[in-house]
Protein backbone atom coordinates (compact mmCIF):
# COMPACT_ATOMS: atom_id res chain seq x y z
CA UNK A 1 0.00 0.00 0.00
CA UNK A 2 1.21 3.48 -0.85
CA UNK A 3 0.33 6.37 1.49
CA UNK A 4 0.47 10.00 0.44
CA UNK A 5 -0.23 12.95 2.74
CA UNK A 6 -0.61 16.41 1.20
CA UNK A 7 -0.98 19.43 3.47
CA UNK A 8 -3.13 22.50 2.81
CA UNK A 9 -2.83 25.82 4.61
CA UNK A 10 -6.14 27.14 3.31
CA UNK A 11 -9.30 25.63 4.88
CA UNK A 12 -10.51 24.29 1.51
CA UNK A 13 -12.59 21.50 3.04
CA UNK A 14 -15.54 22.00 0.69
CA UNK A 15 -13.45 21.89 -2.47
CA UNK A 16 -11.81 18.60 -1.46
CA UNK A 17 -15.03 17.02 -0.23
CA UNK A 18 -16.87 18.02 -3.43
CA UNK A 19 -14.19 16.25 -5.43
CA UNK A 20 -14.25 13.17 -3.21
CA UNK A 21 -18.06 12.85 -3.36
CA UNK A 22 -18.27 13.38 -7.14
CA UNK A 23 -19.65 10.23 -8.76
CA UNK A 24 -17.39 10.63 -11.80
CA UNK A 25 -14.30 9.09 -10.15
CA UNK A 26 -15.93 7.54 -7.12
CA UNK A 27 -15.71 3.75 -6.82
CA UNK A 28 -18.93 1.73 -6.91
CA UNK A 29 -19.30 -2.05 -6.91
CA UNK A 30 -21.51 -4.17 -9.17
CA UNK A 31 -24.52 -3.42 -6.95
CA UNK A 32 -23.80 0.31 -7.37
CA UNK A 33 -22.75 0.58 -3.75
CA UNK A 34 -19.89 2.63 -2.37
CA UNK A 35 -19.01 3.83 1.13
CA UNK A 36 -18.32 6.95 3.16
CA UNK A 37 -16.44 6.65 6.43
CA UNK A 38 -16.58 9.51 8.92
CA UNK A 39 -14.67 9.66 12.18
CA UNK A 40 -15.40 12.20 14.92
CA UNK A 41 -17.91 13.84 12.60
CA UNK A 42 -21.71 13.87 12.68
CA UNK A 43 -24.18 13.87 9.81
CA UNK A 44 -23.97 12.67 6.24
CA UNK A 45 -23.64 15.82 4.14
CA UNK A 46 -20.79 18.02 2.97
CA UNK A 47 -22.42 21.06 4.61
CA UNK A 48 -22.43 19.34 8.01
CA UNK A 49 -18.85 18.16 7.70
CA UNK A 50 -17.48 21.52 6.54
CA UNK A 51 -19.25 23.27 9.41
CA UNK A 52 -17.71 20.90 11.97
CA UNK A 53 -14.25 21.11 10.42
CA UNK A 54 -14.37 24.91 10.61
CA UNK A 55 -15.77 24.89 14.15
CA UNK A 56 -12.90 22.67 15.23
CA UNK A 57 -10.50 25.44 14.18
CA UNK A 58 -11.76 27.49 17.13
CA UNK A 59 -9.94 25.10 19.44
CA UNK A 60 -6.55 25.74 17.83
CA UNK A 61 -4.04 26.53 20.59
CA UNK A 62 -1.25 27.98 18.45
CA UNK A 63 -2.39 30.18 15.58
CA UNK A 64 0.05 31.07 12.81
CA UNK A 65 -0.27 32.24 9.21
CA UNK A 66 1.32 29.02 7.92
CA UNK A 67 -0.74 26.64 10.07
CA UNK A 68 -2.00 23.48 8.35
CA UNK A 69 -5.78 23.60 8.06
CA UNK A 70 -6.28 20.17 6.53
CA UNK A 71 -4.53 17.22 4.96
CA UNK A 72 -5.49 15.30 1.84
CA UNK A 73 -4.43 11.70 2.44
CA UNK A 74 -4.46 8.90 -0.14
CA UNK A 75 -4.24 5.13 0.34
CA UNK A 76 -3.63 3.26 -2.91
CA UNK A 77 -3.30 -0.35 -4.04
CA UNK A 78 -1.65 -1.90 -7.06
CA UNK A 79 -3.77 -2.39 -10.19
CA UNK A 80 -2.83 -6.10 -10.27
CA UNK A 81 -4.65 -6.55 -6.95
CA UNK A 82 -8.01 -5.45 -8.37
CA UNK A 83 -9.15 -9.09 -8.57
CA UNK A 84 -8.37 -9.57 -4.86
CA UNK A 85 -9.52 -6.29 -3.36
CA UNK A 86 -13.07 -5.23 -2.49
CA UNK A 87 -14.92 -2.31 -0.95
CA UNK A 88 -15.23 -4.24 2.30
CA UNK A 89 -11.48 -4.77 2.50
CA UNK A 90 -10.85 -1.12 1.68
CA UNK A 91 -13.22 -0.06 4.47
CA UNK A 92 -11.46 -2.31 6.97
CA UNK A 93 -8.05 -0.94 6.06
CA UNK A 94 -9.24 2.68 6.06
CA UNK A 95 -10.67 2.33 9.57
CA UNK A 96 -7.45 0.70 10.79
CA UNK A 97 -5.45 3.48 9.15
CA UNK A 98 -7.41 6.16 11.00
CA UNK A 99 -6.90 4.35 14.29
CA UNK A 100 -3.15 4.08 13.69
CA UNK A 101 -2.89 7.62 12.27
CA UNK A 102 -4.54 9.21 15.30
CA UNK A 103 -7.91 8.15 16.76
CA UNK A 104 -8.46 11.76 17.88
CA UNK A 105 -8.46 13.01 14.30
CA UNK A 106 -11.45 14.10 12.19
CA UNK A 107 -11.72 12.19 8.92
CA UNK A 108 -13.90 11.59 5.87
CA UNK A 109 -12.83 8.69 3.64
CA UNK A 110 -14.24 7.79 0.20
CA UNK A 111 -13.03 5.20 -2.38
CA UNK A 112 -12.08 6.18 -5.94
CA UNK A 113 -10.92 4.43 -9.09
CA UNK A 114 -9.23 5.94 -12.15
CA UNK A 115 -9.18 4.72 -15.76
CA UNK A 116 -6.26 2.32 -15.12
CA UNK A 117 -8.17 0.33 -12.45
CA UNK A 118 -6.13 2.03 -9.76
CA UNK A 119 -8.19 1.57 -6.59
CA UNK A 120 -7.52 4.14 -3.88
CA UNK A 121 -9.12 6.01 -0.99
CA UNK A 122 -9.19 9.78 -0.53
CA UNK A 123 -9.24 11.08 3.03
CA UNK A 124 -10.02 14.61 4.12
CA UNK A 125 -8.59 15.23 7.59
CA UNK A 126 -8.63 18.24 9.87
CA UNK A 127 -5.24 19.73 10.66
CA UNK A 128 -6.25 19.51 14.33
CA UNK A 129 -7.32 16.76 16.67
CA UNK A 130 -10.99 16.72 17.60
CA UNK A 131 -11.67 19.45 20.22
CA UNK A 132 -8.14 19.40 21.69
CA UNK A 133 -6.57 22.21 19.67
CA UNK A 134 -3.46 20.09 19.08
CA UNK A 135 -2.03 19.82 15.58
CA UNK A 136 -2.51 16.50 13.79
CA UNK A 137 1.11 16.49 12.71
CA UNK A 138 3.58 13.62 12.40
CA UNK A 139 7.35 13.50 12.38
CA UNK A 140 9.12 11.64 9.58
CA UNK A 141 9.83 8.81 12.00
CA UNK A 142 6.16 8.60 13.01
CA UNK A 143 5.08 8.57 9.36
CA UNK A 144 7.56 5.77 8.67
CA UNK A 145 6.10 3.78 11.57
CA UNK A 146 2.56 4.41 10.33
CA UNK A 147 3.42 3.06 6.87
CA UNK A 148 4.99 -0.06 8.35
CA UNK A 149 2.12 -0.68 10.79
CA UNK A 150 -0.71 -0.35 8.25
CA UNK A 151 1.15 -2.53 5.78
CA UNK A 152 1.72 -5.15 8.49
CA UNK A 153 -2.01 -5.09 9.18
CA UNK A 154 -2.74 -5.52 5.46
CA UNK A 155 -0.34 -8.45 5.10
CA UNK A 156 -1.73 -10.17 8.19
CA UNK A 157 -5.41 -9.55 7.39
CA UNK A 158 -5.39 -9.70 3.60
CA UNK A 159 -2.27 -11.62 2.46
CA UNK A 160 -3.81 -12.01 -0.99
CA UNK A 161 -3.01 -8.34 -1.70
CA UNK A 162 0.61 -9.32 -2.35
CA UNK A 163 1.11 -6.99 -5.32
CA UNK A 164 0.53 -3.97 -3.08
CA UNK A 165 3.41 -4.65 -0.70
CA UNK A 166 6.22 -2.11 -0.54
CA UNK A 167 9.27 -2.40 1.69
CA UNK A 168 9.19 0.63 4.01
CA UNK A 169 12.40 -0.36 5.81
CA UNK A 170 14.44 2.63 6.94
CA UNK A 171 17.72 0.77 7.32
CA UNK A 172 17.84 -0.40 3.72
CA UNK A 173 16.48 1.28 0.61
CA UNK A 174 12.99 0.14 -0.31
CA UNK A 175 12.71 -2.77 -2.72
CA UNK A 176 10.54 -0.44 -4.73
CA UNK A 177 10.60 3.27 -4.02
CA UNK A 178 7.33 5.18 -3.92
CA UNK A 179 8.29 6.80 -7.24
CA UNK A 180 8.92 3.43 -8.90
CA UNK A 181 5.73 1.99 -7.44
CA UNK A 182 3.63 4.92 -8.68
CA UNK A 183 5.19 4.55 -12.14
CA UNK A 184 4.12 0.92 -12.20
CA UNK A 185 0.61 1.92 -11.18
CA UNK A 186 0.46 4.23 -14.20
CA UNK A 187 2.15 1.99 -16.77
CA UNK A 188 1.43 -1.52 -15.54
CA UNK A 189 5.03 -2.46 -16.38
CA UNK A 190 7.56 -3.91 -13.98
CA UNK A 191 10.68 -1.85 -13.40
CA UNK A 192 14.15 -3.32 -13.97
CA UNK A 193 14.63 -3.44 -10.21
CA UNK A 194 11.37 -5.34 -9.76
CA UNK A 195 12.29 -7.83 -12.49
CA UNK A 196 15.64 -8.43 -10.79
CA UNK A 197 14.03 -8.84 -7.37
CA UNK A 198 11.71 -11.46 -8.84
CA UNK A 199 14.71 -13.48 -10.09
CA UNK A 200 16.54 -13.09 -6.78
CA UNK A 201 13.49 -14.21 -4.79
CA UNK A 202 13.10 -17.27 -7.01
CA UNK A 203 16.76 -18.22 -6.49
CA UNK A 204 16.55 -17.54 -2.75
CA UNK A 205 13.49 -19.76 -2.32
CA UNK A 206 15.21 -22.61 -4.14
CA UNK A 207 18.58 -22.25 -2.41
CA UNK A 208 19.58 -24.52 0.45
CA UNK A 209 22.63 -22.49 1.38
CA UNK A 210 24.38 -19.19 0.70
CA UNK A 211 26.69 -20.90 -1.80
CA UNK A 212 23.84 -22.53 -3.70
CA UNK A 213 22.07 -19.14 -3.86
CA UNK A 214 25.00 -17.65 -5.76
CA UNK A 215 25.21 -20.74 -7.98
CA UNK A 216 21.55 -20.29 -8.86
CA UNK A 217 22.21 -16.64 -9.71
CA UNK A 218 24.92 -17.69 -12.15
CA UNK A 219 22.61 -20.36 -13.61
CA UNK A 220 20.08 -17.56 -14.18
CA UNK A 221 22.77 -15.77 -16.22
CA UNK A 222 23.27 -13.06 -13.63
CA UNK A 223 26.85 -11.88 -13.37
CA UNK A 224 27.97 -11.11 -9.82
CA UNK A 225 30.64 -8.70 -8.62
CA UNK A 226 32.68 -8.52 -5.42
CA UNK A 227 33.71 -5.92 -2.87
CA UNK A 228 36.21 -6.79 -0.16
CA UNK A 229 36.47 -10.44 -1.32
CA UNK A 230 32.69 -10.88 -0.91
CA UNK A 231 29.96 -11.06 -3.52
CA UNK A 232 28.08 -7.83 -2.96
CA UNK A 233 26.02 -7.26 -6.10
CA UNK A 234 24.87 -8.30 -9.56
CA UNK A 235 24.77 -6.87 -13.05
CA UNK A 236 21.32 -6.65 -14.63
CA UNK A 237 20.23 -4.78 -17.76
CA UNK A 238 23.70 -3.21 -17.97
CA UNK A 239 23.38 -1.78 -14.45
CA UNK A 240 24.97 -2.63 -11.11
CA UNK A 241 22.69 -3.47 -8.20
CA UNK A 242 23.97 -3.81 -4.63
CA UNK A 243 22.29 -6.82 -3.03
CA UNK A 244 21.84 -5.22 0.38
CA UNK A 245 20.12 -2.20 -1.18
CA UNK A 246 17.41 -4.34 -2.70
CA UNK A 247 16.69 -6.37 0.42
CA UNK A 248 19.28 -9.17 0.21
CA UNK A 249 21.35 -8.20 3.22
CA UNK A 250 24.12 -10.26 4.86
CA UNK A 251 21.64 -11.20 7.59
CA UNK A 252 19.13 -12.51 5.05
CA UNK A 253 21.77 -14.55 3.22
CA UNK A 254 23.05 -15.95 6.51
CA UNK A 255 19.54 -17.25 7.18
CA UNK A 256 20.08 -19.76 4.37
CA UNK A 257 23.04 -21.31 6.20
CA UNK A 258 21.15 -21.24 9.49
CA UNK A 259 18.31 -23.14 7.85
CA UNK A 260 20.82 -25.64 6.46
CA UNK A 261 22.41 -26.16 9.89
CA UNK A 262 18.98 -26.53 11.55
CA UNK A 263 18.13 -29.17 8.95
CA UNK A 264 21.33 -31.08 9.73
CA UNK A 265 20.67 -30.85 13.48
CA UNK A 266 17.13 -32.20 13.03
CA UNK A 267 18.43 -35.08 10.89
CA UNK A 268 21.03 -35.93 13.52
CA UNK A 269 18.42 -35.79 16.29
CA UNK A 270 16.11 -38.08 14.33
CA UNK A 271 18.99 -40.46 13.72
CA UNK A 272 19.87 -40.59 17.41
CA UNK A 273 16.21 -41.09 18.33
CA UNK A 274 15.93 -44.07 15.95
CA UNK A 275 19.15 -45.50 17.38
CA UNK A 276 17.77 -45.27 20.93
CA UNK A 277 14.52 -46.97 19.91
CA UNK A 278 16.44 -49.80 18.26
CA UNK A 279 18.57 -50.29 21.37
CA UNK A 280 15.49 -50.36 23.60
CA UNK A 281 13.85 -53.01 21.46
CA UNK A 282 16.86 -55.31 21.69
Amino acid sequence: MIIKIKTRKKPSFRQLLDYMMNDKDRLFDEQNKSFVITHNLRGDSIDNWVKQFLENENYRKIKRKDSISLTHEILSWHKDDVKNISLEKMQTMAREYMKLRNPKGMYVAIPHMNTTDHWHIHICASGLEYHTGKALRMTKAEFQTLKKDIQHFQQKTFPELSKSVVDHSKKAKALLTDKEYQMKLRTGRASQKEQLIGILNSCYNQAGSRESFFELLKASKLKVYERGDKISGVYFANKKFRLKRIGFTEEKLDELNKSLNRGKELSEMKGKSKEKNINRNR
